[in-house]
């Protein structure tokens, strides 16, 4: 008989389904994280991977040494996915531009486009001196 009387641990139940509900509702309010910046951090990663892999061992540098900029064209091309936009601009030490035409596979494809500046330098005697602005745009970023 005096279970049924004891009305306190009902009340205390009742309180705490009505917390979990408060604090579920306030959950649900939250807004979900944008998946641009995450598409916007993978974008500068790859541009700084891709040059830092075709820099390997010195190769970029002997690309721009023997001003082969189809070959470098290619790389690029084989390093990057075939949804990225890319424009790379190789400048000497006085910001003079190399390349004497634009190497890129194609016009930009969206309004934001992601540029890193890379400095390489040449391993031959003269250890000239290069800077590589790559330009990056993808499908879909908006």
């Amino acid at each position: 008989m005096k279970l049924l009387k004891d009305n306190k641990g009902v009340a205390r139940v009742i309180e705490a389904f009505l917390a979990s509900i408060i604090l579920m509702s306030c959950l649900a309010l939250v807004p979900a994280p944008s998946t641009t910046n995450n598409s916007t951090g993978n974008l500068v990663s790859t541009e700084n991977n891709v040059l830092l892999s075709l820099d390997n061992e010195g190769h970029l540098a002997t690309l721009i040494d023997n001003r082969d900029w189809t070959t470098l064209k290619d790389c690029l091309e084989s390093a990057l996915p075939l949804t990225t936009w890319f424009n790379l601009t190789v400048f000497d030490q006085g910001m003079n531009t190399l390349n004497p035409f634009p190497i890129c596979n194609a016009g930009p494809i969206n309004e934001k486009v992601f540029s890193v500046d890379y400095i390489c330098v040449s391993q031959n005697s003269n250890y000239t001196i290069y800077v590589l602005q790559l330009q990056l745009s993808e499908v879909g970023l908006t």
